[in-house]
């Protein structure tokens, strides 16, 4: 299966890593909110990733560990099921969330190796209230690539769990990435007999392509 749409995840954590050669402002900077967190985390990732001495395997352990601790995995993973989580069994979909985040951490630990320097500018938070319905907090950030002149406009959906942050969306100019993701999957799942397992089998295969075509460093 080709997959047109780069994982919705995995193209997060790209956003966050270059987050440590942007700038940001000394407001975003001190604060303990939402924020601060998307900071913390790119600046991380960064400092993992760009290791050139480091195995492709010490690559992807590391990413894996960034992605659990960013994103609202279990979540997430659910969501870009659609309709067809309902008729799955549980197990079905526990399957399809690990094969997925396998995915990811394979595809964007290779694709880290050909960063090119973006860089990325937290602009505005718009932190979450306690006693609203809606209580999520919106990072928005502007995405300058390395070999373009108009920047992208990102908006990260954060939500605090318990004692953490977790991302639940990224926009990109507008666009829901979970959302894309959905329909991407929906769609593939539609077309091979609307069972989650024919998507799960299609990931695991090109999981299994990419750790067969990556270096050893």
């Amino acid at each position: 299966m080709e997959l047109r749409r780069r994982a919705l995840f995995a193209f997060a954590v790209s956003l966050l890593a270059v987050s440590k050669f942007g700038i940001f402002t000394p407001a975003i900077a001190s604060d303990q909110g939402a924020g601060a967190f998307v900071d913390r985390l790119g600046n991380k990732t960064i400092d993992y990733l760009s290791n050139t001495s480091a195995t492709q395997e010490w690559r992807e352990d590391r990413l894996r560990e960034l992605f659990r601790e960013g994103f609202a995995t279990d979540r997430i993973g659910r969501f870009v099921l659609g309709k067809y989580r309902r008729n799955a069994t549980n197990t079905a979909v526990s399957e399809f969330v690990q094969v997925f985040e396998d995915y990811i951490v394979a595809f964007y630990a290779k694709q880290f190796q050909k960063f090119s320097g973006e860089t990325f500018t937290v602009q505005k938070v718009i932190e979450a209230k306690a006693d609203k319905a809606n209580k999520d907090s919106m990072v928005m950030a502007k995405l300058v690539p390395a070999n373009a002149n108009e920047p992208l406009r990102v908006t990260f959906q954060v939500r605090k769990v318990g004692d953490d942050f977790k991302i639940l969306d990224i926009r990109v100019e507008g666009v829901s990435l979970v959302l894309a993701q959905r329909d991407e999957f929906t769609t593939y799942i539609g077309n091979n007999g609307g069972k989650v397992e024919s998507l799960t089998s299609a990931l695991r295969q090109r999981v299994s392509g990419l750790a067969s075509s990556a270096p050893d460093k």
